[in-house]
């Protein structure tokens, strides 16, 4: 078993990784009986004897450290087993079996966000069988975990055409070269970068001014403030900018797409030194592509956004990339965040 997915006969099982389960489910004990020794005491009557009040405590904890481990090993333990022709989903007791040719799977994915910032995402597997549509929650799944299960539910290799010639036809009218416009995201980098230069020169301006002899007894001493305020938006700045960089130099000017392999720039990449090819949905505000080498670090890039711009668009890169890549089945993925 590697990261929750294990290879039986004739098929793969998807679960939650039986570490991550057991791991999750010590924490919230350890949280939960901690909770339970200091906070339920104050609840209870004052003349009640010590002996009691713990006997109390101890039932509570107990009886919530049976809960956590029902409902993480019982009823949110999700087993997907993915068979050539049907799907086992067993959850809480419960097992069902789908035919697939006549059942359609999706994805669905919850960002949940708290105060602005992202606070977590809950992945689910929506099953349309028999006029049904079933939500299955993936409780501890990962988003690799769950990449891999709509990978081998939903592939997204295109089906080879039975006349080689009629293929080679179809994929002579996909355009072949495609162009990224990163101006817009360069410019915002330049813009980080520059805010985070006149903001840290205004903080070390102001802390110079405050070690002039008498400054601080003048007028103009509440500048000193600005220190802390303009060095912590400089930093912050300075931080985006950076990461910002990072993008661009990631991003190539010009991809070419063939059935040998990619060109990025001036670098070939042949699909024989590539492991996965994974490529966001055409509905994400950020488009990505992700290589995996078959030797050495993957590298992602920023394809589409409202800084980045790709001609032809990016749907058309995707088709292309899956036209392509036919004759190699598994190698392009949806990368579903």
């Amino acid at each position: 078993m590697v990261d929750g997915v294990s290879v039986v006969a004739n098929g793969r099982v998807f679960r939650r990784h039986p570490v991550r389960a057991v791991v999750s489910a010590i924490v919230l004990t350890v949280v939960l009986s901690a909770a339970t020794l200091f906070i339920l005491p104050r609840f209870l009557p004052r003349q009640m004897d010590i002996e009691t009040r713990g006997i109390i405590v101890l039932v509570v904890a107990v009886a919530l450290t049976v809960a956590v481990w029902l409902g993480i090993f019982w009823f949110r333990n999700v087993r997907i087993a993915v068979h050539p022709t049907t799907v086992e989903i067993g959850r809480g007791g419960n097992r069902e079996t789908f035919d697939r040719a006549s059942t359609a799977f999706r994805s669905k994915i919850t960002e949940h966000r708290t105060n602005g910032l992202r606070s977590g995402v809950t992945r689910a597997l929506l099953v349309y069988s028999g006029g049904r549509e079933i939500t299955v929650e993936l409780p501890g799944f990962t988003r690799t975990d769950f990449n891999e299960l709509m990978a081998v539910l939903t592939p997204l290799d295109e089906p080879r055409a039975a006349d080689p010639v009629d293929a080679a036809r179809a994929r002579a009218h996909l355009p072949t070269s495609f162009s990224v416009d990163s101006s817009k995201e360069r410019g915002f980098a330049t813009g980080l970068t520059v805010g985070a230069v006149i903001a840290l020169a205004v903080a070390f301006g102001a802390l110079a001014l405050a070690f002039t002899p008498g400054f601080l007894d003048g007028d103009l001493s509440a500048l000193v403030m600005l220190v802390p305020f303009a060095g912590v938006a400089g930093i912050g700045l300075l931080i985006g900018a950076v990461q910002r960089r990072r993008v661009l130099v990631a991003i190539p000017s010009h991809i070419g797409v063939s059935a040998q392999g990619l060109r990025l720039d001036d670098e070939d990449l042949p699909y024989s030194r590539l492991a996965r090819v994974w490529l966001t949905p055409t509905g994400y505000p950020v488009r990505r592509m992700k290589l995996e080498r078959a030797a050495g670090r993957a590298r992602t890039m920023v394809l589409g956004s409202s800084r980045v711009q790709m001609t032809p668009d990016y749907a058309d890169f995707l088709v292309t990339v899956r036209a392509q890549t036919a004759h190699l089945p598994g190698l392009l993925r949806l990368d579903l965040e």
